[in-house]
């Protein structure tokens, strides 16, 4: 049985790495505001630090595992705001880690605020065996370490009780050769697009909804949709659940513990083949804004 799980879990690696070439591993979006989109750096009005972990299909060796930290903030009497962003993620073979920095300039529009944003930065990895025991090797290709530029760009628009985004965090593809080498490469056709919006507003007293969802397009995965429903508790507490097409339902759960920290978990309820195996993957999330007081929109859920 373990040893058919392991298969199991190969071919799912394998299919998961051709669709995931340029997207991105989370349970919920909200929680990585920062690696979705590059426009959303400086959106909090204030230096803010959060930090970000994610496990897929607990419990199998070589299964996908994702840490996200980032920094960002706005520049103080100007239209601009930077970011920095570290990205670790690691599934099967590929071991990666990237290190970009996120520049966003702002406009004021209306009530709210339109952001362009750019990233950029290098990409440091190198693929694996994995060992099934009993010296039963899988995935027989050379291993092959590399250190490669990527860049990201995207569009930002948020209110103090909506948001929309258009963005393409990676541009740049990874590839192997023959022997081993891993090159970079670009391919419009390659793209991954992701459209995010949400709207809160007041249903009684210090209660509110948040109706939210994330669209993901890229040509080898096609449209995945995530749609969402949160109940929010005077913006402090959130508890919602959404589905993910085809893959999971994601319950979600965050909490503001003072003012300046807040702390979120999330939970997939995976809907594909390894289910008989394990169905868990699991999210928790940090952020901290060094901030008290509020000057300006600032959705500090995504």
């Amino acid at each position: 049985m373990r040893r058919l799980a392991f298969i199991l879990l190969g071919l799912a690696l394998v299919t998961f790495l051709k669709a995931q070439e340029k997207t991105l591993l989370y349970s919920h979006y909200s929680f990585n505001g920062l690696a979705v989109n590059p426009a959303y750096t400086g959106s909090h009005e204030m230096l803010s630090i959060s930090l970000s972990h994610r496990t897929q299909w607990m419990g199998f060796e070589g299964a996908p595992s994702y840490n996200i930290f980032g920094v960002h903030s706005p520049f103080r009497n100007t239209k601009m705001a930077l970011g920095f962003l570290v990205m670790n993620e690691s599934i099967g073979l590929r071991k990666q880690t990237g290190f970009y920095l996120n520049y966003a300039y702002r406009l004021s529009l209306g009530k709210g605020k339109l952001a362009f944003g750019l990233k950029g930065g290098l990409s440091t990895g190198k693929y694996e065996l994995i060992d099934l025991g009993n010296n039963d090797i899988v995935f027989g290709e050379n291993s092959s370490s590399y250190l490669l530029p990527n860049f990201g760009l995207g569009t930002y628009y948020y209110t103090e009780n909506f948001y929309a985004g258009f963005s393409v965090p990676l541009i740049l593809g990874y590839e192997t050769n023959e022997t081993g080498e891993v090159k970079a490469y670009h391919d419009f056709e390659k793209y991954a697009y992701y459209l995010t919006a949400g709207i809160k507003f007041k249903i009684a007293g210090d209660w509110k909804l948040q109706p939210s969802g994330l669209l993901e397009y890229d040509k080898a995965g096609g449209i995945i949709a995530d749609a969402g429903l949160s109940l929010l508790y005077r913006d402090a507490l959130r508890a919602g659940a959404s589905y993910r097409t085809k893959q999971a339902i994601v319950m979600l759960l965050d909490y503001k513990i003072t003012y300046q920290l807040r702390v979120g978990i999330a939970y997939d309820y995976g809907l594909n083949e390894l289910n008989a195996y394990n169905r868990n993957s699991f999210e928790i999330a940090l952020e901290y804004n060094f901030g008290y007081q509020i000057k300006a929109s600032n959705p500090t859920i995504f």
